[in-house]
């Protein structure tokens, strides 16, 4: 993970400052809780650089890996006061003015169509279609269900979990919905909420850390 250190006659590897700024990244990201393939690649990206190009490059990518963790945050934030109307019962969607194609709605919570795809052949959203061509259209409605998945999907519940306790959720099953989870019992009530609650804890812990990266490498 870092560059090559060479080794004295005796076979001793001698390390230098360089080597020394790339172990404190290395141990910044390791010491971090892991999430998901693509924040984890996004803070490797920042050794990477550094490793090839040099700590300018590197504090870049560090500004560009903190930014991608603030609009996770704020998408966080999202779906906890979705989730919130969701569980007291007043959840009132508008009509369906200012509708998304399927590319427009993915990039809406920063992922690829094909996740979304696969969202929908594993029927966790079932999204209308309209016009000539029988495009799928996304209105509030679908996007709200869609910060509910992903926020899920985040806290590494499983596609079939999530399928099952939707189908009850929408059938006004919250206990139901919530021990489709696999929740403690004493937790049933609360589950999505320690979902959002995990979630955001994690990405505060990760701007922490991606803040020390950005110490590290300014020094």
């Amino acid at each position: 993970m870092i560059t090559p250190v060479p080794r004295t006659q005796s076979g001793y590897r001698k390390f230098d400052d360089n080597h020394l700024l790339q172990l404190r990244i290395v141990r910044v990201i390791f010491n971090g809780k892991f999430t998901n393939r693509k924040i984890r690649n996004a803070a490797f990206l920042v050794l990477t650089t550094l490793k090839e190009k040099g700590r300018e490059e590197a504090v870049i990518k560090a500004k560009e890996y903190r930014e991608y963790l603030e609009n996770e945050y704020t998408a966080a934030h999202k779906a906890v006061k979705i989730l919130y109307k969701w569980m007291k019962g007043g959840f009132a969607l508008k009509d369906r003015g200012g509708l998304l194609n399927r590319k427009e709605a993915a990039e809406r919570l920063g992922i690829t169509t094909e996740v979304l795809r696969n969202w929908e052949r594993n029927n966790l959203i079932i999204v209308p279609r309209t016009g000539k061509k029988n495009e799928r259209v996304y209105g509030e409605k679908e996007i709200m269900r869609m910060y509910i998945i992903y926020m899920l999907r985040q806290n590494n519940y499983g596609i079939a979990a999530i399928h099952s306790s939707l189908n009850l959720f929408d059938k006004g099953d919250l206990r139901g919905a919530a021990s489709a989870l696999n929740s403690p019992v004493e937790e049933r009530d609360r589950t999505y909420m320690l979902a959002c609650d995990h979630w955001l804890e994690v990405l505060k812990d990760l701007l922490a850390d991606a803040d020390e990266m950005m110490g590290i490498l300014s020094r």
